[in-house]
C-alpha cells in the first residue's frame, strides 16, 4: 500500500491548538486517522476534481514541450478553479498568497512561521508548542484572552494551530463578510502578543494535558522511541510536545524564568522574513492586498536566517540496529527505515514516489501479495519524508500476522528481495509516466476544499517556494514533470541493509530499556553479521515482479452538461420497484468527470444478532481482501471501492472518475454474489478482527465514547464485548454456512450521482438488477433501523472501566436527549443552542477550569433521536467532571439571558449562513444525498427548512427552550463514564455521580421503547421521474 493511500476517518474534536509530530513512521500516523497538515499524498479517496477539457491522452502528447495548466498571475491552477491568485512580498519581508474567490461563503487566513519544535531551547523541551498556545491568550490591541475565539464563534468561524518540526502554522475561518475584522485580530498575534503571566501556568497545564492524552497511544510512543533512539546531536532526537515537568517544575527548580525565555524565543524566531501568509476571501485581489499590507506590515523583521540543522538523523551508531518495542495494543509490526537523499529538492522528479508506488503496491507479483500468500502479512505501506534539509528517511511498514511475527526475519529478507529486484534493472520510464499521468489528472480535476484547510496548506507550502520550487508551481508542486533516471537510481541505491535500521513491535518481545518520555519498553541490538550477510547474498525471487500497466487510468474526461441551468436541490426517483429503488442526480454544478454509485443492501439477517453481525464483518473483510488486485489498481487511478456494514445490511460504494465506474461495479457485484473465501484467508482475517476487538478498549478514551453510546441507544447495535465473544466461537464452516443466507432475501436502495446521463444511470440499474438473484423482503422487513427513547424524567449512567492499567485519562459524555430526529423545529432550537454553548463551554471547562485538553460540545444524532452532549477527557474522575458540567449548564442560563441581542443575532445569522453555504464539491453533495436516503426521512432540503425556523427564533424563546428542555428535571439524560484504571484522582463531590447505573446494555435496552421508524417527509412518489 502506498503511503497515505488510504485514509481512515476519525471523529473530529475541535481544539484550539495541537502539537503535530514531524512525520515519522508516517504510514502508522496516517492509518491512525491523525490528519497531519504537513503531509501530502497522491491518491485521494474522495470526489475532488473538476474539468471539461479533452482526454488526458490527447493532453499529454505535448509533454516534451511542457505541461500547460491554466494560470492566474503566473501561478498554475486546476482547470475549473475559478479563484484568482497572486503573491506579494511586504517591505518587512513577509510573503503572502492572496486568493480571490467570488463564490466563497467562508473566508480564511493562515500564517506559517518557519520555526518549530527543532528550535526549542535545549533546557526547555516543548517551548515552541507552548508559544503557540500562548499566542491565543490576548494581544495589546485585543487583550481579552478569548476575544479572538469569541469573534470567530459569533461569526460562524473557528481557529486552530499546530506545531511541527520546522514550522508552526496558525489559521482561522470565518463568514466571508467578517474577514477584515478577523484578520486584524489574527495579525496582532505576530505584532503585540501579551504572553500574560496569569495565563502561563494554565497553559502549561493545557500542554501537559495534551501530552498526557498521548501517553498510552502507540502512535506517539513509537514516534518518540524513533526520535529518542536517533542521533542525539540532531534536534529530531528531542521531546517536542512539552509537559509540566519540562516547562514548569524543572525550570522552576533551576531558577529559569520560563516567561522570559518564551519572550526571547518569540523575538528570536517570530520574524516577518520567516513568515508566509495565505488569505482567501470574496474581496478583489487589490482589496486583499491592501488589507494584508495594512495588517501585517507592522510585524517586526529581525532578518533571522532560516533555521538549519546539521548532522544526520541516523548515523552509523543508529543504523544496522534492530529495536524491539512493546506496544500498548496487541499488534505485530516490522518497519525498515533508510537514510535516503533529500527528494524534496527534486520535487519535479519525485524519486521517493516511484519507489513507494512499487514497494507499496498490492497487486499480483507485489511484495504484499507474496507475504499474504505466505500468511505472514495483513498489510504493507511504504513512503518517504524529509525530516530536515538534507535529511530524508524512507520507510517500509509491514503489518504482521502471528505467523509473520514468528518468521519476521524471513519477512525482512522478502523486503530486501523485492528491493534487489528493483535495483537489478534500471528504473522503468513507463511506470514513472503512468504516475505522471495520474498526478496531472489529479491536479487538473482538483476541487475546492474548505477555506481553512486551503490557506493552512498553502501557507506552509509557501515556505518551499523560492528555495527550490518556482513560484509558478506553488499550487501544482505535486505534479511529476521531469524524468531523471540517474536521480531515481541514486535513490534506490540507498535502500540497502547497511543503510537501514529495523523496528519490531510486538507484546511478546523481550526488552531491557524504557524510553524516557513515554516509558515504552524496548531493546536495542545490532543486526547480526550473519543476517546482514544473508540479506546481501539473497537470490532473486521469481514470484516478485513489477505490476502490469494500470487498466483503470481513465482516458475520457468528457462531462455531459445537465439540462437544468439551476442546480437541483434533490435527486430524482429513477425507479421504485418491489426489490429496488434507485435515486439519480446528474452533476449540474461542478462539471467534473466523476461519479458515485452507492448501494444500500437491506439484509436483515446480517444485523439481527451479534453472531450474525460478526459473520457479516468477516464476509466483508474477506471479500475486500479477495478483490485487492482489482480495487488497488482502481484506487491508484482515482476510482475507489468499499464494502462495509450498514445499519440494515451491507453498503457498497464505488466513487471516482466516471469512465470506468460501472465496469468496477460490475466486477464487484459479479464476484460478491459468488464469493467463497479460503480457509487460510479466513484464519488470517479472523485473527485481525479479533485483535481489533481486543484493542478497542486501549484506544484513547474520547475516541471510544461515541460508539459505546451508540450501542446503548440503537437497536441491533452490539458492543465490542458481545462481538468478541461471538467471534471467538466462529469457525470457517460457520461462515460457509452463513454466506448463502446473506443474500437469500434482499432489498436494494441506490444512489447514482455525478457524471452520468440518465440513460447511463438506467444502465447501472439494469446492471445491478441483472446481478441479483434473491427473494424479496417482506414490506414489514423494509423499515429503517431505529433508536430508543429514554424515559421522561430519568437519568441513566453507564460505567465502564478501561482495561489499560497505565491509562490515567477518564472520559465523560453528558447527554440530554431532546427529541426525535424528524422534528425540524426542535432540532433548529437545539442547533442554535449548541452553537451558542460551544465557545463558552470550551473557555470555561478547558481554558479556565483546566479540566482537560479534550473538551467538546454539540449536537449528537443517533438513528432517530438527537440531543445535546458535552464530552471531557481528563485526569479528574468522572464524578467531578459531571459536577462541573452541571455547574456550567446551570450558569449558562444566566449567560444566555445576559447575552446582548446583537450578539445573539450575530450567532443566529452565522448558523443560518453555515447551513446555507454553497456546496464546495461533488463529494459534499453526495454525502448530503446519501444521508437523507439512508436515514429514511428523504429530507434533501432540511437545511433550508431549519434556516427558515431559525429566522423566527428570538432570544427569549431560546432561553425558555433552555429552561424547559436542558435544565428541566423531566428531560431524559444518559451519562457515559469511561473510567481510567490508572487514574489517581479520588476527590468526591456530594451528589455526584447521578443517575441509575446501567448494569447491562442488553437488559437496559429491553426496558425502553423504540421510536417510530423514520418516514419520508413527503410521499416518495412526489419525487418525479423525469424520463
Amino acid at each position: 500500500m502506498k503511503l497515505f493511500g488510504r485514509l481512515l476517518k476519525q471523529q473530529s474534536f475541535s481544539n484550539r491548538s495541537i502539537f503535530f509530530p514531524s512525520p515519522c513512521s508516517l504510514s502508522s500516523l496516517y492509518k491512525s486517522g491523525l490528519q497531519l497538515s504537513n503531509l501530502y499524498h497522491f491518491y485521494q479517496r474522495n470526489l475532488s476534481s473538476s474539468s471539461t477539457l479533452p482526454p488526458l491522452a490527447q493532453f499529454s502528447r505535448n509533454m516534451s514541450t511542457g505541461i500547460n495548466f491554466l494560470q492566474s498571475n503566473g501561478i498554475e491552477k486546476p482547470d475549473l478553479d475559478d479563484r484568482e491568485y497572486k503573491t506579494i512580498t511586504l517591505s518587512n519581508g513577509l510573503t503572502a498568497l492572496l486568493i480571490h474567490d467570488a463564490k466563497a461563503d467562508k473566508a480564511a487566513a493562515a500564517l506559517d512561521v518557519n520555526v518549530g519544535a527543532f528550535s526549542d531551547y535545549e533546557n526547555l523541551p516543548g517551548l515552541a508548542h507552548f508559544c503557540e498556545h500562548l499566542l491565543f491568550m490576548g494581544t495589546e490591541k485585543y487583550p481579552e484572552e478569548n476575544e479572538y475565539s469569541s469573534f470567530l464563534s459569533n461569526h460562524g468561524g473557528h481557529s486552530n494551530a499546530y506545531t511541527a518540526a520546522e514550522d508552526t502554522n496558525y489559521y482561522f475561518e470565518v463568514n466571508q463578510e467578517h474577514l477584515e475584522g478577523a484578520l486584524d485580530r489574527f495579525a496582532q498575534f505576530f505584532i503585540s502578543p501579551l504572553f500574560d503571566p496569569s495565563c502561563k501556568d494554565r497553559e502549561i497545564l493545557a500542554v501537559d494535558s495534551e501530552n498526557k492524552k498521548n501517553l498510552q497511544n502507540d502512535l506517539w510512543r513509537l514516534y518518540q522511541l524513533d526520535k529518542s533512539t536517533s542521533n542525539p546531536e540532531h534536534p529530531y532526537h528531542k521531546f517536542s510536545t512539552g509537559n509540566k515537568q519540562t516547562l514548569g517544575d524543572i525550570p522552576s527548580s533551576e531558577g529559569v524564568d520560563v516567561r522570559a525565555e518564551l519572550l526571547k524565543f518569540y523575538k528570536d524566531s517570530y520574524s516577518a522574513n520567516l513568515m508566509k501568509v495565505s488569505v482567501l476571501g470574496r474581496e478583489s485581489l487589490e482589496t486583499l492586498e491592501s488589507w494584508v499590507i495594512e495588517k501585517f506590515s507592522a510585524v517586526p523583521n529581525y532578518s533571522r536566517p532560516v533555521p538549519t540543522f546539521q548532522g544526520q538523523v541516523f548515523t552509523s551508531n543508529e543504523l544496522q540496529r534492530i529495536i524491539k518495542a512493546k506496544p500498548v495494543m496487541s499488534k505485530n509490526k516490522i518497519s525498515i527505515s533508510f537514510n535516503v537523499p533529500d527528494h524534496e529538492k527534486h520535487w519535479d522528479v519525485q524519486s521517493s514516489h516511484y519507489y513507494s508506488h512499487l514497494i507499496g503496491h498490492e497487486g499480483k507479483g507485489s511484495l504484499l501479495d507474496f507475504l499474504k500468500g505466505k500468511g505472514w502479512a495483513n498489510g504493507l505501506s511504504a513512503g518517504g519524508h524529509t525530516i530536515s534539509v538534507d535529511n530524508a528517511v524512507f520507510g517500509i511498514d509491514v503489518d504482521l500476522t502471528d505467523a509473520g511475527l514468528v518468521h519476521y526475519e524471513e519477512v525482512l529478507k522478502c523486503c530486501f528481495q523485492y528491493l534487489k529486484m528493483l535495483q537489478s534493472d534500471k528504473p522503468q520510464q513507463w511506470i514513472w509516466e503512468e504516475l505522471k499521468e495520474v498526478s496531472i489528472m489529479n491536479f487538473r480535476f482538483k476541487q475546492k476544499s474548505s477555506a481553512a484547510n486551503t490557506v493552512s496548506k498553502y501557507a506552509k507550502d509557501l515556505q518551499k517556494v523560492g528555495r527550490y520550487i518556482p513560484e509558478q508551481f506553488t499550487l501544482s508542486k505535486t505534479v511529476l514533470r521531469r524524468w531523471d533516471e540517474p536521480l531515481i537510481v541514486e535513490f534506490g541505491e540507498a535502500l540497502t541493509i547497511e543503510n537501514a535500521r529495523v523496528l519490531l513491535v510486538s507484546q511478546s518481545v523481550e526488552t531491557d530499556l524504557k524510553e524516557k518520555w513515554y516509558g515504552t519498553e524496548h531493546s536495542i541490538s545490532k543486526l547480526s553479521a550473519e543476517l546482514i550477510s544473508e540479506i546481501k547474498s539473497l537470490p532473486m525471487n521469481d514470484q516478485l515482479h513489477l505490476p502490469k500497466p494500470n487498466p483503470f487510468i481513465p482516458t475520457d474526461f468528457k462531462v455531459t452538461k445537465a439540462k437544468s441551468t439551476t442546480p437541483e436541490a434533490s435527486p430524482i426517483l429513477l425507479t421504485n420497484e418491489e426489490d429496488f429503488r434507485f435515486w439519480y442526480k446528474q452533476d449540474d454544478q461542478f462539471e467534473v468527470p466523476k461519479a458515485a454509485i452507492q448501494l444500500l443492501l437491506n439484509l436483515p439477517v446480517t444485523v439481527s444478532t451479534p453472531y450474525n453481525a460478526v459473520l457479516t464483518s468477516l464476509f466483508n473483510e474477506l471479500f475486500d481482501d479477495s478483490l485487492i488486485d482489482t480495487s488497488y489498481n482502481a484506487e491508484l487511478a482515482g476510482l475507489s471501492f468499499s464494502i462495509s456494514t450498514g445499519k440494515e445490511g451491507i453498503v457498497v460504494d464505488v466513487t471516482g472518475y466516471s469512465q470506468k465506474a460501472s465496469v468496477l461495479l460490475q466486477t464487484v457485484l459479479t464476484e460478491m454474489f459468488q464469493f467463497v473465501p479460503t480457509e487460510e484467508r479466513f484464519n488470517v482475517i479472523k485473527e485481525r478482527i479479533l485483535r481489533n476487538y481486543k484493542n478497542q478498549g486501549y484506544k484513547v478514551p474520547y475516541s471510544q465514547i461515541t460508539s459505546v453510546f451508540a450501542n446503548l441507544v440503537n437497536e441491533c447495535s452490539w458492543d465490542t464485548e458481545d462481538r468478541l465473544a461471538a467471534l471467538q466461537n466462529i469457525a470457517y464452516s460457520d461462515l460457509l454456512s452463513f454466506i448463502p443466507l446473506i443474500f437469500k432475501q434482499i432489498y436494494i436502495e441506490g444512489l447514482i450521482h455525478g457524471n452520468f446521463t440518465q440513460e447511463q444511470a438506467l444502465d447501472v440499474v439494469k446492471l445491478v438488477q441483472g446481478g441479483v438473484k434473491a427473494n424479496s423482503l417482506l414490506k414489514s422487513q423494509k423499515i429503517k433501523s431505529r433508536s430508543y427513547l429514554l424515559p421522561t424524567g430519568r437519568t441513566f449512567r453507564y460505567e465502564k472501566t478501561l482495561p489499560d492499567e497505565k491509562n490515567i485519562n477518564s472520559c465523560i459524555q453528558y447527554f440530554i436527549q431532546i427529541d426525535q430526529s424528524g422534528n425540524r423545529e426542535s432540532y433548529a432550537y437545539a442547533e442554535l443552542l449548541a452553537n451558542l454553548i460551544k465557545e463558552p463551554a470550551f473557555d470555561v471547562l478547558r481554558t479556565k477550569e483546566q479540566l482537560g485538553y479534550i473538551v467538546f460540545s454539540g449536537i449528537l444524532e443517533s438513528r432517530t433521536t438527537f440531543g445535546l452532549r458535552i464530552i471531557i477527557q481528563s485526569e479528574r474522575n468522572n464524578a467531578y467532571l459531571e459536577s462541573r458540567i452541571v455547574n456550567f449548564l446551570n450558569n449558562f442560563q444566566t449567560t444566555l439571558e445576559e447575552l446582548p441581542e446583537d450578539e445573539f443575532n450575530k450567532n443566529k445569522r452565522s448558523l443560518i449562513q453555515k447551513k446555507l453555504e454553497s456546496l464546495k464539491n461533488l463529494s459534499q453533495e453526495n454525502g448530503r444525498f446519501i444521508k437523507a436516503i439512508s436515514n429514511g426521512y428523504y429530507d434533501f432540503t432540511h437545511n433550508e427548512k431549519e434556516s427558515a425556523i431559525l429566522e423566527t427564533i428570538t432570544k427569549s424563546q431560546l432561553s425558555k427552550f433552555y429552561q424547559d428542555v436542558i435544565l428541566s428535571s423531566e428531560s431524559p439524560k444518559l451519562i457515559v463514564n469511561l473510567n481510567a484504571l490508572g487514574g489517581t484522582d479520588s476527590e468526591t463531590v456530594e451528589g455526584f455521580p447521578t443517575g441509575l447505573q446501567i448494569k447491562d446494555s442488553g437488559s437496559f435496552k429491553s426496558t425502553l421503547f423504540l421510536t417510530p421508524s423514520a418516514s419520508p417527509v413527503e410521499e416518495i412518489s412526489n419525487f418525479s421521474v423525469k424520463l
